[in-house]
Parts: structure tokens; sequence; C-alpha cells
């Protein structure tokens, strides 16, 4: 039994990822059964270029956001650096994260490297990159509570197959997480978890990391919402959580991206609202904007450090 035990926890992520990249398959290929390129370029030809502008806007603003977190997590960890290396280290360590998939791993890698070279120990590194994992953390609880509460039904498959009911009420957790984490910061120094000691980062900075985190998510959300075309009964609220649903579910699945999963749950979100070709144009487009125009940008800026390192 303990045996059987050991081979779930080890393999059963990679399981139920694989689970989620079926599922998603099934649903990109269902919606595009009936679509056509021609199709999804004159959806592309038909976004308005100030949609367009505003989407790219909000692309700086929410790398701006995610450059905070990292700004914070130094202060954190004891170690602040300047608003340049925090913008540097956040732009490349996310964009990469973003689009090669195990954020906790490749986002790592990459701080370790830039962080170690500007003097921070591995446990400095280590408390910056905890930080802002958790930062994100609360955020997407805090919105996810929000969405659940006042907009149950669109979480994709659950808001059709489960009580509204039980879906407010999964709100409780998470709220309960979040006022957790800001109370135990304003009473306590220390918590012990798995015989380790971690320090928390006091009222002020936990309430600052909530409120960061739950902009960040919706400043991303509202890229995706600006490039789609006006929906009669498509409130930004309602948006935010197909949204969170689909990133939940790419994050879940392991894949580089998120791809495949993440386009299937918004196709399944925003199906009642808009046709699939509308929707696979905004998707082209946000990703190039979220994932590969930054992917590019970070690995020139990368390679720019490590040829300066060399010198």
């Amino acid at each position: 039994m303990a045996n059987r035990w050991s081979w779930l926890r080890r393999h059963g992520p990679t399981i139920f990822g694989v689970f989620l990249l079926i599922g998603a398959l099934y649903v990109v290929q269902r919606e595009f059964r009936g679509l056509s390129v021609a199709d999804i370029q004159r959806a592309m030809a038909e976004l308005p270029h100030t949609a367009l502008w505003i989407g790219g806007g909000l692309t700086v603003l929410a790398y701006l956001v995610l450059a905070v977190y990292d700004k914070l997590g130094s202060i954190y960890a004891g170690r602040p650096v300047s608003w340049a290396r925090s913008l540097l280290a956040s732009f490349c360590g996310y964009s990469l994260a973003h689009n090669l998939g195990f954020a906790a791993v490749s986002g790592a890698a990459v701080r370790f490297r830039l962080y170690s070279a500007w003097g921070l120990t591995p446990l400095e590194i280590a408390k910056v990159v905890g930080f802002t994992s958790l930062t994100f953390g609360l955020g997407g609880m805090a919105l996810g509570g929000l969405v659940l509460v006042f907009e149950p039904e669109v979480v994709p498959w659950f808001g059709t197959h489960l009580p509204h009911w039980a879906l407010q009420a999964m709100a409780i957790p998470l709220w309960g997480i979040v006022l957790t984490y800001v109370v135990l910061s304003r009473f306590l120094r220390h918590i012990r978890i798995f015989k380790h000691e971690i320090d928390l980062p006091g009222p002020r900075m936990a309430l600052m990391q909530t409120a960061l985190a739950t902009v960040d998510v919706a400043v991303t959300a509202g890229i995706f919402y600006a490039l789609l075309p006006p929906a009669e009964g498509l409130t930004f609220l309602r948006f935010v959580g197909i949204y969170l649903a689909a990133y939940a579910a790419g994050i879940l699945a392991h894949v580089p991206g998120g791809i495949g999963v993440f386009d299937g749950a918004i196709l399944l979100g925003l199906q009642p609202y808009m046709p699939a070709a509308q929707v696979v144009g905004a998707l082209f487009v946000f990703r190039l904007y979220y994932y590969v125009i930054p992917l590019f940008i970070a690995g020139t800026l990368f390679a720019g450090f490590e040829i300066g390192q060399r010198r």
C-alpha cells in the first residue's frame, strides 16, 4: 500500500496533466471542426486598432506589475535589489517560465543565475522565488473567490454541472487561506512547515502581496478581454472567471504555455458568447503579446547578460 501511494504521489500529477491535455485537445478539435483559416484571418483582421493598442499597453503594465513581485521579494529576503535588476530578473524569469512550462523550475533557474551574479546567496534567492510564487497564488485565490461568489456559472464545465451554492461555498477556503496568511503575518514572525522554518513578511507586506497579485491577474485577463469583440452578458468579472479556470488548468497540465489546455478551456468558456473564430483570433494575438514577443525580448536580454558576465 505504501509503495502504491508513493507511486501515485510521484506520477499522479503527470497522469492528471495528460488527461487534462487529452480533454483539451478534444474540445479544441471539436471547435475547430467547423472553422477555416479564412474565418480566423477574418476575425483577426476585424480586431480594432484601439483594441490592439489597449492589449499591448496592458501587456507592458502586466510585466511591470510582475517586476514589483521581485522587488518586494528581494526586500523580504533582506537583500533589496534595484528596480532595474528586479525588472530584468522578473521579465526574463516569467517570460521563459510562461513558455517553457514547469514555472517553478524554469523561472527559478533563471532567477538563480541572475541573483547569484548580483551577490545573493542560494537561501536568499529561494526566499525571493518562494515569495513571488506565493504572491501569484494569493491573487488567484482572492479573485477566484470573488468569481465563485458572484459568477459561479462561468467556470467551464463545473458551472453547468454543479449546483451554484456548491461552487460559491468553494470561495470560503480560498478566502480563508488568504485571510489566514494575513492574520498569521500579523501575529507571528515564523511558522514551521515540514520541519522548515519560514519567515512571515508582516501584515503590511502580506496585504501588499494580495493587492498586487489581484491587480496582476486582473490586468493579464484584461489583455485578452480587450481583444475580444463586445458580447452580450460577458462582463469583465465573468471573463476573469473563465480566464482563471483556463490558466489553472494550463498550470496543472504542466505543458509549455498551457498550450492546448488553456486554449481548450477558453474556447469552452466563451462558447456561449461568441463564435469560435473570434475567440481563436483573440487567442492568437494574446499569445503573441503575452508569450511570444516577451520570450524573444527576454532571450535577447538574458543572452546579453551572459555575454556581459564573460567580459
